[in-house]
């Protein structure tokens, strides 16, 4: 079965991150930066441990880390969850 044109997306290389914590949460779970992006977010918000798997986890309300990363070019494609929620981030690469 062959997808109709008008259906397909852009051609476009993105990259996804996600955001787990709770809303009344002082301290965030960040899966799937890169390198780059974890020294850019650890000099904004310098209490974090790197003991998360697949992840880092900084002290600061999710709200504040959701900010940071539309600053380095994320968007919100989606969240999850009730009492802790995921948000899921896209920036184009």
């Amino acid at each position: 079965m062959e997808i109709p044109a008008s259906l397909l997306m852009s051609s476009g290389t993105y990259a996804y991150v996600a955001v787990k914590a709770s809303l009344h949460a002082s301290d965030s779970a960040v899966f799937g930066l890169n390198e780059d992006e974890i020294v850019a977010l650890v000099k904004r918000f310098d209490n974090y441990k790197k003991d998360v798997i697949n992840g880092v986890l900084l002290k600061a309300a999710p709200i504040e880390v959701v900010n940071a990363l539309g600053q380095l070019g994320y968007r919100v494609v989606g969240t999850t969850g009730e009492a802790e929620i995921v948000w899921t981030m896209q920036r184009d690469v």
